[in-house]
């Protein structure tokens, strides 16, 4: 989980999640302080999996999305 420069990971870490967690990281400095704003409406709009926000840290970081 991120929040603005903030990344918290718990003990199931899998392989990438550093990676993809530093995409949202760029996020929020792209878009700093609506950022929460844009993703929570993809995430309310296009549910979890084809939020853009996600699909394109899962891309970019190569990191793969589990149940």
């Amino acid at each position: 989980m991120t929040i603005g420069n903030i990344i918290l990971l718990g003990p199931k870490t899998l392989e990438n999640d550093l990676e993809h967690e530093l995409i949202h990281v760029k996020q929020y400095q792209k878009y700093p302080f609506i950022y929460p704003l844009l993703y929570y409406f993809e995430l309310f709009k296009n549910g979890y999996k084809n939020n853009r926000f996600e699909t394109e840290a899962y891309k970019l970081s190569k990191s793969i999305y589990e149940k």
